[in-house]
């Protein structure tokens, strides 16, 4: 059971840090306190006798020290007894607090590297929150088997989020994560691996030899393939695309098709022009839920991207080429890259792509930037000229 300030949006301390933190209590923003009570999260403001929410830490502890003798009641008189929170129940109230805010499989992955956390510090005889320290965790990464150092990275993250919740909310007075050297990742470049013209024709052409499935299914698959080639979204912004999402508008040369919508994985805004016979494709495409072209909208889209990822599988087997690895990524490296080829500058590409920042889509595709380089020669070849002139 602790006590917590529970900050207001405007407060200037809610999202602080270090110092900023630690002088919240200046703040007028109400104390609450939080308990578990037979497996139930439980939270209420800390009301002065007067029966009106208290700002202050001090009143906080003594309506603490004087009323839990005679009453008992958390609800009337907090205990802050930070720390006695044991590593079980910190993670219990972790997990509760974020079911509401997480998605299925972000929560998944959370209550694995939580729960491997807790069996850790259960074998080195750690019980209490405040026990845990940076040597405890650097032991414990020391007994990772992660074969990818994305899953490592990915791990530890889990694990960073968690001491930062904990410290927020007075669990601990020092997060140990703060010094805990990150794991090193490196760059992801040489995992590109576009289509060249020819292979992308093959795979388009392997759908409709594809033995164990439908008619529908096969119209289906392939023009989701055309979409995620031709507009550069991902699987998941591709199966939960929905058909107001494809707009068009008539000009002097005709109509045009684009596809409008924004990024789930970064919220950026797309709005990018597809072929007309790509658009063609997908209204052709027969689906039971009236609003999608692909996503039957009753499952989850993590559910409706696992079900086309298996029939890509079967797809790119059938065209002999390697299923290991992530598949529809691949339509959309080669929409990058086609447009890098081309000439198309790289800050165009990334806005196209809904990258956060045009230094990721550097980081990923720099060796195609064709015009840069372009541009790069054009500089290099002019300094040079200025340098001959001189002699």
């Amino acid at each position: 059971m602790i006590i917590y300030k529970r900050h207001r949006q405007d407060c200037q301390y809610k999202n602080g840090s270090g110092k900023d933190r630690d002088h919240s209590h200046r703040c007028t923003c109400s104390v609450w306190v939080e308990w578990n009570a037979s497996g139930k999260q439980q939270r209420n403001p800390v009301r002065d006798a007067a029966g009106q929410p208290t700002s202050s830490w001090s009143e906080a502890d003594k309506l603490a020290s004087a009323n839990t003798q005679s009453t008992g009641n958390p609800s009337v008189a907090p205990q802050r007894i930070a720390s006695t929170v044991t590593v079980a129940d910190a993670i219990a109230t972790f997990l509760n607090h974020k079911s509401a805010e997480w998605e299925a499989g972000t929560m998944a992955k959370a209550k694995l590297t939580l729960k491997r956390l807790q069996q850790f510090c259960d074998s080195q005889g750690v019980t209490l929150l405040s026990d845990v320290t940076l040597e405890t965790l650097d032991n414990w990464k020391l007994e990772w088997t992660f074969k990818s150092p994305i899953a490592k990275r990915n791990n530890q993250e889990r694990v960073r989020a968690f001491f930062r919740r904990c410290f927020e909310l007075g669990y601990i007075a020092k997060n140990p994560t703060l010094l805990w050297e990150r794991v090193k990742v490196k760059n992801q470049a040489l995992n590109v691996n576009p289509f060249e013209p020819k292979e992308y024709a093959a795979v388009v052409k392997a759908v409709d030899h594809v033995k164990d499935m439908t008619a529908t299914q096969t119209v289906r698959v392939k023009a989701l393939m055309n979409l995620q080639r031709w507009s550069g979204l991902s699987l998941v912004d591709a199966v939960c695309l929905s058909k107001d999402e494809l707009q068009e508008a008539k000009t002097k040369q005709g109509s045009v098709y684009r596809v409008v919508t924004e990024r789930q994985k970064t919220e950026a805004p797309i709005n990018n022009v597809i072929p007309s016979d790509v658009a063609e494709l997908l209204l052709e495409a027969k689906n039971g839920n009236a609003k999608y072209f692909f996503w039957t909208g009753t499952s989850t889209p993590k559910s409706a991207v696992s079900y086309f990822d298996k029939l890509y599988r079967k797809v790119f087997a059938q065209a002999k080429i390697p299923t290991n690895g992530k598949l529809s990524h691949r339509f959309r490296h080669t929409f990058a890259v086609e447009l890098l080829k081309a000439g198309v500058d790289i800050r165009k590409v990334s806005k196209a792509l809904g990258h956060s920042s045009v230094t990721i889509t550097e980081r990923y595709y720099t060796r195609w930037n064709k015009a840069q380089q372009d541009l790069l020669d054009d500089d290099l070849t002019g300094a040079w000229g200025k340098k001959a002139g001189a002699k």
